[in-house]
């Protein structure tokens, strides 16, 4: 991995909406310093979104972990 790309690009609609396309790839050296504030921002927020996306997969992994009868046997024996 290179270190001078954002890993997604924003595409501007004509109806002024934007897009995150995460399959292109975009240079540091292509955007103007307005758009590189914009990208830092976005990677940012891509990556906080991230954060609470793995938190929150981890909290049903975990809730469904403590429905399983035979975890909850396990915690009653003192194994876990």
């Amino acid at each position: 991995m290179e270190a001078n790309l954002f890993e997604f690009r924003i595409i501007n609609l004509s109806d002024g909406n934007q897009v995150i396309d995460p399959t292109l790839k975009t240079p540091y050296n292509s955007l103007t310093p307005l758009q590189f504030f914009e990208y830092v921002e976005m990677d940012v927020q891509l990556a906080y979104m991230d954060r609470m996306e793995r938190m929150k997969r981890k909290k049903e992994k975990n809730r469904r972990l403590a429905k399983n009868p035979l975890y909850r046997l396990a915690c009653f024996c003192g194994l876990v």
